[in-house]
């Protein structure tokens, strides 16, 4: 029997004292400031438009003397420097792939992939070598289902890329394969249990999974008790963005999620950038290693906080608390990044609406998306302009999204572009 519940995919470096990991952080900080500041174009401007130098920092805590790059920034760049912004290094091997994430930016690829911090995430989670995991993370233009393929691979596991949609396919695999792991959203997992159910399935006898791996939404603990409950496996979450990778994950535990010893992950003020003390709520700043696209001090957008108590599964890194929510209208459905500039250069391409608000809810775990729309004068036709709006919004932000029309004033004057009405426990 696999025992999924215990042990460590590195254990010398997830295992090391406090005074350890600052040495080997300090290290690897001094490295990339320095490696980024020579051969990165835009990362050379910024230190040198703040005023600072590689060699000012000498502690951790020196980093938040330099500048905090937003994804509005790369967005930017990438318009006036294409197509990377002048943040990237090419390798004497050049990229394996390039990536695009919602902005748009575009993200290049490293080869070979060499960041253990997803296989960290995978091994806790329970994945092991001999396992065959079923990966529903979509594989298009953002990277994450293929980072999770490569790390599944170093952890020694075997995948099946199929993607996310058609769940009677997704269930014949589980069934013909006998499927051991399951990648994707905790929404998409609840989907195939209710399909498995509906077919008279026995969902630990005909389904054989015996670990999964959530990501890309929240995940309530009502959920999970529900999942859990049904299947009998352990599910557990990680928590990372696509510009700089995987900052924290879950051990059995579940006393938040542990960041890996290859990135440095900040709590800052939104206003000031200043690191906050352990335990006060702030956005999440992370800083990677990355030789080929590095980001230095990124904001996530994110708000959590710090952990800092011993944690009984032996690993000794401080940790993230839950995701308390975002500093803008940014809103996350399905998985995907919204931004409120998208939408407003979607509906620009409609002369006849004169306002439009997206109201975001959650109906059992999932996610529900309507964009509401004033139009400046009655159309006997409406639902031509519907299905148009409703294709546009697939396309453009690569979700599904429902168009209800409201009469002019319906809606509210400085209303949020993206309202978020989800509610979190």
């Amino acid at each position: 029997m696999i025992d999924r519940a215990h042990g460590f995919f590195q254990r010398e470096k997830e295992t090391m004292s406090r005074k350890k990991r600052e040495a080997y952080l300090k290290k690897r900080l001094s490295e990339i400031l320095r490696y980024g500041y020579r051969y990165s174009k835009a990362i050379q401007e910024r230190f040198d438009a703040a005023g600072v130098k590689p060699d000012k920092m000498t502690t951790l805590k020196d980093l938040e003397k330099f500048p905090i790059i937003k994804k509005a920034d790369l967005v930017n760049s990438q318009k006036q420097n294409p197509p990377f912004g002048g943040y990237e290094v090419v390798p004497k091997q050049g990229f394996r792939r390039i990536y695009m994430s919602p902005g748009p930016v575009f993200e290049p690829g490293e080869w070979p992939y060499r960041d253990k911090r997803w296989s960290q995430a995978l091994y806790a989670c329970g994945m092991r070598k001999g396992d065959l995991v079923l990966n529903t993370f979509n594989y298009h233009l953002t990277p994450l289902a293929i980072m999770l393929d490569d790390s599944l691979r170093m952890v020694g596991a075997t995948v099946i890329p199929v993607g996310p949609g058609n769940i009677s396919m997704q269930i014949s695999l589980m069934r013909q394969l006998q499927v051991t792991g399951y990648l994707g959203t905790p929404s998409f997992l609840m989907s195939i249990i209710d399909a498995a159910e509906g077919m008279h399935l026995d969902l630990r006898k005909d389904l054989h999974l015996r670990a999964a791996f959530v990501g890309a939404e929240m995940f309530p603990e009502s959920l999970r008790q529900k999942l859990e409950g049904k299947l009998e496996i352990p599910i557990r979450q990680a928590y990372g963005t696509v510009d700089v990778g995987c900052l924290g994950y879950e051990c059995p535990e579940k006393k938040g999620m542990h960041i890996s010893e290859d990135v440095i992950v900040e709590i800052v003020d939104t206003e000031t950038g200043k690191q906050l003390e352990t335990g006060a709520t702030g956005e999440i700043v992370a800083t990677n290693f990355s030789k080929v696209f590095p980001m230095i001090r990124f904001a996530t957008g994110d708000l959590s906080y710090l952990i800092e108590e011993t944690c009984p599964c032996g690993r000794t890194s401080m940790r993230l608390g839950r995701i308390l929510g975002r500093t803008d209208q940014v809103t996350k459905v399905w998985g995907i990044f919204i931004h409120p500039w998208q939408v407003d250069e979607l509906m620009a391409k409609f002369q006849e609406v004169a306002n439009y608000q997206i109201v975001v809810t959650r109906k059992e775990y999932r996610d529900q998306m309507i964009m509401y729309i004033e139009l400046k004068e009655a159309i006997s036709d409406q639902s031509a302009i519907k299905r148009k709006v409703e294709r546009e919004i697939e396309e453009v932000l690569k979700v599904k999204g429902q168009v209800e029309f409201v009469q002019r004033g319906g809606i509210p004057d400085r209303a949020k572009k993206i309202d978020d009405r989800r509610i979190w426990e």
